[in-house]
């Protein structure tokens, strides 16, 4: 959970970004919002079945 730390936080920051934004920025921060979220999910993802991989093979 250490390394998703800064990610979070940076998630959190774009959230407050997003509810203090005009109408224009909004979509704006909200796409970016949301290719990071998928972006990390897809990575922790990955890490865990590569960590699924690495206990069947032992």
């Amino acid at each position: 959970m250490k390394r998703e730390w800064p990610f979070v936080l940076l998630e959190v920051l774009f959230l407050l970004v997003l509810l203090q934004s005009n109408a224009p920025e909004v979509w704006f921060w909200f796409v970016a919002l949301l290719v990071l979220l998928i972006w990390r999910s897809l990575a922790l993802r990955q890490r865990l079945q590569l960590r699924a991989a690495r206990a069947a093979e032992a």
